[in-house]
Parts: C-alpha cells; sequence; structure tokens
C-alpha cells in the first residue's frame, strides 16, 4: 500500500515538472542556457587569441 503512494506521488510530481518545464515563458531561458555549452563568445570566421583553458 505504501509503495503504491509513493509511486503515485512520484508520478504527480514528475507530471507536474513536466508542465512547469513546457511553459510557453520559459522556452526563451532554456534556450539561452542550451546554448552556454557551444556559445564562446568568437564571432564566426575567427580564432581564439588567447590560451584560455590551455594546460601548461
Amino acid at each position: 500500500m505504501l509503495s503504491g503512494i509513493v509511486t503515485t506521488m512520484m508520478l504527480l510530481l514528475f507530471i507536474a515538472m513536466w508542465i512547469w518545464a513546457w511553459q510557453p515563458r520559459l522556452r526563451n531561458e532554456f534556450a539561452a542556457a542550451a546554448r552556454l555549452a557551444v556559445d564562446d563568445g568568437v564571432p564566426p570566421g575567427e580564432e581564439m587569441t588567447t590560451d584560455e583553458g590551455a594546460s601548461q
């Protein structure tokens, strides 16, 4: 019985988080966060001139 209640609560929590994550007003924030991993701030066609991240 307890496992059924816990499973139901977890399912409801998952559905609530899914609804929250797919709100249209959060789309721009999530898109900006997704670009952080690949956006190095260097304009296209230019190379980085500093040794940022280089091992010594």
